[in-house]
């Protein structure tokens, strides 16, 4: 159902008096709303059509239908009815739906209304992932690193930030760069470390930039350059967090006298410019929540 955005707070709470039984027939037939004051004819035709959309996919969902079953969810969690809502959508998972696998997930992993329950919010991750949903492959690749829900388990941590980093998951790029880096799980290869770094970094990951920087300024993995360094250095100078952010400083003030002297400072500058402009943080493929 396609609903203009500047409605979507009526047919909310509209919404939610449906589920809540609120609105019934009596009160459409005498065309007056749950607060006692008349519904003008526009506003009695949305409420019907809305009943009718709700009625349709209640009995939609009832069947078996898992789109139907989320939608229902969605619209009992938005309602406030939590218990109703989770499960629907924890219906629509069991059915296979990777969305709700996925939503699931985080519901457990985050603890909407509840305790938050890693071993239950691994158990959907895993679904979701296995049907090839990237995210969800970061986050088990993450559940096996840092052991929540499941044993640790280096390789099968690598084995889906793999999976993840093919499908554009920029940290399980950068966490397979690193797992290259250091010999990891996986044979060290600088080489396939900087090949990675640089997809993460390209996607904002401040992590992969210092990472990046740091193969540049020690031209390992790749051939050593004091502009790309310098520029990387500067990015994650700007946008990184105050650790890596304050080393990247660091080298940038040992490398100012290194490209001065070279006549390249003022070119390096102006990459750093266009990197910063170019490679700021984004959420978009980003990271995969840590639980």
């Amino acid at each position: 159902m396609l609903i203009k955005r500047y409605h979507c707070a009526l047919v909310l709470s509209v919404l939610t008096l449906l589920v809540s039984g609120c609105v019934d027939k009596k009160q459409n037939d005498d065309a007056s709303s749950a607060f006692g004051q008349p519904i003008d004819p526009s506003q009695q035709n949305m409420l019907g059509g809305l009943q009718q959309y709700l009625s349709q996919i209640q009995r939609q969902g009832n069947a078996g239908d898992q789109i139907a079953q989320r939608r229902m969810g969605d619209i009992l969690l938005a309602s406030g009815e939590k218990a109703q809502g989770l499960g629907w959508i924890k219906s629509s998972a069991m059915s296979g739906n990777v969305d709700s696998q996925l939503q699931l997930a985080d519901m457990y992993a985050n603890g909407v209304d509840m305790m938050p329950d890693y071993d239950e919010a691994f158990i959907w991750y895993k679904k979701a992932a296995e049907q090839g949903n990237a995210r969800a492959q970061g986050q088990v690749a993450s559940a096996y690193l840092n052991g929540k829900g499941v044993e640790y388990n280096l390789e099968q941590s690598i084995y889906w930030d793999n999976l993840a980093a093919k499908q554009g998951i920029a940290n399980s790029q950068n966490n397979l760069g690193a797992a290259y880096t250091h010999g990891e799980g996986v044979p060290q290869d600088s080489e396939q470390a900087v090949y990675w770094y640089t997809k993460a970094a390209n996607q904002g990951v401040t992590e992969a930039q210092f990472n990046l920087a740091g193969s540049y300024y020690l031209g390992q993995g790749i051939a050593k350059d004091d502009q790309q360094a310098y520029a990387w250095y500067a990015t994650v100078a700007k946008y990184g967090d105050s650790d890596i952010a304050n080393t990247a400083k660091m080298v940038m003030e040992k490398l100012t006298p290194v490209l001065s002297k070279a006549g390249k400072l003022a070119s390096s500058k102006s990459l750093a410019q266009q990197y910063i402009s170019m490679y700021a943080p984004t959420r978009k493929n980003l990271v995969f929540t840590e639980y």
